[in-house]
């Protein structure tokens, strides 16, 4: 029996289990939870006293009122799917239509709401329908997200990343989280977590990448955030193409409640509370250690080539006060490693990795505090500090027939920032708010990298740099609402980078027109800019021993989006953008010859090629391309996304020649669907099934120069002929099947789910294996089916 039909297996017998322990008498009473939360006004943040909150899809009808602190309750909410309404005078109504309602945990909301600029033209807000990002200052380009939307969604492994791969614009990288948004490369991706960028959150990634094999975030306490895939505020910086606004949610300020998970990717637990009862200081923390490592550790061989180890910690505690506004202390980090150590015997060595000892260790962090001061209802004030660190370090040996080791590869890159982050927000009049910041941060590093060189047969410095740099941003923005129909945003953001003396200024606006209530077009215009990874900065070209390219300044692009979106009855939403983006003082090689550039890369990978040189900004590149989303949020049971994009991304070098990036990909269209079903006595519990397909042209790559590769024992292309070739079109279903069984204090939630369900082997081309000395296809992983069990108290 093959691991699949096992699991298969495995999830079957535990629903039949459940249904036998979950039984209730005939009759029995339904089981019944409590809704909370608080509600605010968007652009004051001030709690709004008064509101009505009620729970439309049962009868009759529960109800609630907030209170003077703008918190509500509404007890004894029937289990399962409820739509809630919250309505105010003179403010447009908002409907949340798929709040799901379990017997384990009390389910908190919290609410924005905006004010109609008349009464008489109020207007109805289906917050999860139109999914319009939290940010009131995005005008396009952006949608939020639920942390419920990373479990069900199939392939997702309640990973932000791996859901958004069926958004629009977005094509998945490969085997890790990785993604390309709108034909940038991944590295180009920006992670930000309550106000302020974050060093990437993932297991097991390359120095420079913004993803990895395991997501570092727990979905048990990430809250509604936004993903943006350009057009940016003018608030955001360091960022060129999407961005991850991440939030976590509040701890359960009225009693202590427990999440346990146990699956194939890991054990975890998450724990909330208030700290003092009464009170409203609350705690959320989240743990979690690697299965697979934990198997070993009680000696379970689990791998031949290494077992990945990580473990993983979230927290979230927040403390508000009477006159200072409200203090949270927030942070993500994780450790892990993979560890291969070559078999002692000559004999079942058939290829060159086989004699290695391999030690690969990542780690990183973040840890920030915030404030959040009301002072009035015109005035608030945002304040972050943070730290963030990440150190990616391996070392390779190669044996010899007498089990010596000789080395081949040893690295490090320490990196470290202290970054800081202001924000003013005055309400000016009735129709306008005025939002202003500062940023800075505050870098240091110490990068290393030594590899064997088999072209001269010894070992070579490659870099071996320490030192610190700095960048300080500034930003306002004004946005105007015209009546009831219009609305502009204008700013500008300016960015100082010290280590190459460089200043960047850019405008950045954006418009919204509601045509009717249920049509909009929005335009959007704005320069941005991002620094590469610093590696690249100090990086030694394999043929000279000099430091180079310390003088690069930021990658600077221009961007234009023009976009449509229609409401429909039924959840039912379709949206279309168009946009151009140019980008210029891209670091390329100083060697006309060589075609190297930034744009053409996922992570900092290229410093160990003999053919890499000393980088300067004068490339550029161009991506453009139009994004079709049709999608029905859950409701009635089922929901369902059909997304197609259609881009072209460029990129010139310093010989001024044009080529396609390896991320044209040139199409890409992304179907994600489920339906679920109410079962069990009192239809208390939750049936679900979920697919996605990934439908995206083939990655460009460069024909290979096999004489010339053989003789040097490493892989040398055409680079006449960059990114000329196309591999096979990248092909993936997904798949999962959910049973949430609701007991009368507990729910217990089982999830089976199955990436690339058809076993594919999708690639990106052809490589040169320097293990086995031949060339051959670069493929990605088969089948990875995936069973989680959680249960929350």
């Amino acid at each position: 029996m093959n691991k699949l039909s096992s699991l298969l297996l495995l999830f079957i017998l535990l629903i039949k289990g459940y249904k036998v322990t979950a039984q209730v008498k005939p009759g029995g009473a339904a089981f019944t939870q409590t809704i909370k939360g608080t509600v605010v006004e968007k652009s004051s943040k001030l709690t709004m006293p008064g509101v009505t909150m009620k729970v439309v899809s049962v009868q009759p009808e529960r109800a609630g009122i907030t209170d003077a602190n703008g918190v509500f309750h509404i007890t004894q909410v029937p289990i399962g799917r409820q739509v809630v309404e919250i309505s105010y005078a003179g403010y447009n109504k908002v409907v949340l239509s798929d709040v799901l309602v379990t017997s384990g945990k009390e389910i908190e909301l919290n609410a924005e709401m905006e004010t109609a600029n008349t009464q008489l033209n109020e207007v109805v807000v289906s917050a999860t329908s139109n999914k319009r990002p939290i940010n009131s200052m995005a005008m396009a380009s952006g949608r939020s997200f639920s942390p419920e939307e990373t479990n069900r969604y199939a392939g997702a492994l309640f990973d932000p990343a791996r859901m958004a791969q069926g958004f629009a614009g977005v094509v998945a990288g490969g085997d890790n989280n990785e993604i390309i948004v709108r034909g940038n490369s991944p590295k180009s991706l920006q992670w930000r977590l309550e106000g302020i960028e974050i060093i990437s959150p993932n297991h097991f990634n390359n120095e420079g990448s913004a993803g990895g094999g395991v997501s570092m975030l727990n979905s048990t306490v990430i809250g509604t955030s936004d993903f943006y895939t350009g057009a940016l505020a003018a608030e955001y910086n360091n960022a060129t193409a999407g961005v991850f606004d991440l939030r976590f949610r509040k701890g359960n300020t009225d009693k202590r409640e427990y999440t346990f998970t146990a699956g194939v990717l890991g054990l975890g637990a998450t724990m909330e509370g208030p700290f003092a009862r009464g009170g409203n200081a609350s705690y959320l923390v989240s743990y979690r250690y690697s299965t697979l490592g934990l198997l070993k550790a009680v000696g379970v061989d689990v791998s031949d080539s290494g077992v990945p180890q990580y473990q993983d910690l979230s927290f979230n505690l927040v403390f508000p006060t009477r006159s200072m506004g409200t203090f949270s202390v927030f942070g993500v980090g994780g450790a892990g490693n993979v560890n291969t150590d070559a078999k002692r015997d000559t004999t079942k060595w058939d290829e060159r990795m086989d004699s290695y000892d391999l030690r690969y260790n990542y780690k990183a962090g973040s840890v920030g505090l915030k404030n959040i001061y009301i002072a009035n209802n015109k005035l608030n004030f945002s304040n972050i500090i943070s730290f963030s660190g990440s150190r990616n370090a391996s070392k390779v040996d190669s044996l010899t027939s007498k089990f010596e080791p000789s080395l081949l590869q040893k690295n490090h890159y320490d990196n470290t920032a202290i970054r800081y982050a202001g924000i003013v927000n005055y309400r000016s009049g009735e129709n306008n708010n005025i939002r202003a910041g500062l940023n800075a941060g505050f870098l240091t590093y110490n990068l290393y990298d030594l590899e064997y060189q088999r072209d001269t047969h010894d070992l070579k410095e490659l870099l071996n740099q320490k030192g610190s740099a700095a960048t300080f941003d500034g930003f306002i923005q004004n946005k105007h609402d015209f009546g009831n129909k219009l609305s502009l945003n204008t700013g500008i953001h300016v960015n100082y980078f010290d280590l190459s003396k460089t200043w960047s200024y850019e405008p950045r606006a954006g418009l919204n027109w509601h045509v009717t209530p249920d049509q909009e077009i929005s335009l959007a215009a704005g320069a941005y800019s991002r620094l590469e990874p610093l590696s690249f900065y100090f990086a030694k070209s394999a043929e000279s021993n000099d430091a180079v390219s310390t003088k690069l300044s930021p990658t600077q692009s221009a961007q234009l989006v023009l976009g449509y979106e229609k409401l429909f009855s039924g959840h039912l939403k379709f949206k279309t953008e168009a946009y151009y983006q140019h980008l210029y003082d891209v670091p390329v090689s100083s060697d006309p010859a060589n075609n190297f550039s930034v744009l053409n890369v996922s992570d900092n990978s290229a410093i160990s090629g003999t053919d890499y040189h000393s980088l300067v900004n004068k490339g550029t590149g161009k991506n453009y391309g139009i994004e079709f989303s049709v999608e029905r949020s859950l409701n009635k049971g089922y929901y369902f996304m059909i997304t197609s994009s259609v881009f072209n991304s460029k990129y010139k070098a310093l010989n001024g020649q044009e080529f396609n990036t390896t991320f044209n990909t040139q199409y890409v269209t992304n179907l994600v669907a489920g339906k679920e079903w109410a079962t069990g006595p009192n239809h208390k519990n939750l049936f679900g099934l979920n697919g996605k397909l990934i439908y995206a042209g083939g990655r460009k790559y460069t024909p290979i120069l096999v004489d010339e590769t053989f003789r040097r024992d490493e892989q040398v292309i055409d680079q006449s002929k960059t990114n000329t070739l196309t591999a096979d079109p990248y092909i993936r279903v997904d798949f999962s099947a959910s049973y949430r069984i609701n007991s009368k204090k507990v729910s217990h939630f089982l999830l089976l789910d199955i990436q690339n369900l058809l076993n594919r082997r999708n690639n990106t081309g052809l490589f040169y294996n320097q293990s086995k000395r031949i060339i051959e296809k670069n493929k990605w992983i088969g089948i990875l089916p995936t069973i989680n069990y959680r249960i929350e108290i």
